[in-house]
């Protein structure tokens, strides 16, 4: 009050000489005090890039070591668990060469040296080398880092590219079908499907590209014909791969050094000057979008 008061007594001894607006300004003036002004809000004009909601991360490693190594085939796979999948999947995949397993827990010491993760980086939509070394006495090691949809498709190239393949395939109950295959290269089709506790629903599908490199109409997911550049591919469904990961959770996929000439030995090994190398194959989910709490739907009771 004594500011008011005291702009009051300059009005009345200046008389009219001051007009009434310059007293009223004088008043809000003195109300108004030393209160600072409040800052516009301002948003950044680059904005941090967000994450599609329905999309999640993967880490990929291709690690290639010499054919049969039984470090590899042996002690690294006692933590992984191949019980994850089906006996009926199983049968279908070991006949055929493939040995796949999840590992849910700590990396075991023969995969942790292989990998060397201590201050690698990958490069996003990116399959890049870790570490150079001779293959003859150490592996090579690489990584790539992946964002995907939730049912977008994702191509991994493994082994080597044929100029002619013959493939052949046994079923669950023993029966053998082959074909050949010109101009081919074994890959895998992956797809994640978010679930609704948070988890992924990994999918892994081998199949065969194969022919020459040309224009071809393909469906996408909204049932809309496309053209689709690329290779004919035979898709190996009776061998596809299923696995419910949780963040941190790895997929591990190679073949067994004892079904030499099998599929999975196409899929995971290759001849080169230096002898035939094997490849293991890691998918690791290392990020999700989802949040299960916000998705339950839950009845209160009113009190």
């Amino acid at each position: 009050m004594w500011p008011i008061l005291r702009n009051l007594r300059v009005a009345r001894d200046f008389g009219p000489s001051i007009s009434v607006p310059v007293v009223v300004c004088l008043l809000l003036l003195a109300a108004a005090g030393c209160t600072p002004l409040a800052k516009p809000d301002v948003e950044p004009l680059l904005k941090q890039p967000r994450m599609s909601p329905d999309s999640v991360v993967l880490d990929v490693f291709f690690v290639r070591f010499p054919f049969g190594d039984p470090e590899i085939n042996g002690p690294a796979w006692r933590a992984i668990d191949e019980q994850h999948f089906s006996a009926d999947c199983r049968r279908r995949l070991l006949p055929n060469g493939f040995r796949a397993g999840v590992l849910a827990g700590q990396l075991p010491s023969e995969l942790s040296e292989l990998l060397d993760l201590a201050g690698q980086t990958a490069l996003p939509g990116e399959i890049h080398q870790v570490k150079v070394t001779d293959l003859a006495h150490r592996p090579t090691v690489m990584r790539g880092h992946f964002q995907l949809r939730a049912g977008a498709r994702k191509e991994l190239a493994l082994g080597q590219h044929h100029d002619e393949l013959p493939v052949l395939l046994r079923d669950a109950t023993g029966h053998v079908s082959g074909k050949t295959y010109r101009q081919a290269q074994p890959i895998f089709a992956v797809k994640a499907h978010p679930l609704a506790d948070g988890r992924v629903r990994l999918e892994l599908v081998p199949e065969i590209s194969h022919g020459n490199y040309r224009q071809r109409w393909a469906m996408d997911s909204q049932g809309v014909l496309r053209l689709d550049p690329g290779h004919e591919s035979r898709a190996l469904d009776d061998l596809k791969l299923e696995a419910t990961l949780s963040p941190g959770h790895m997929l591990v996929l190679s073949t067994m050094p004892s079904r030499q000439g099998s599929l999975g030995c196409h899929f995971f090994s290759e001849t080169s000057d230096q002898g035939t190398q094997q490849t293991l194959l890691l998918v690791r989910l290392s990020q999700t979008q989802h949040d299960g709490e916000f998705d339950r739907q839950v009845d209160l009771a009113i009190e």
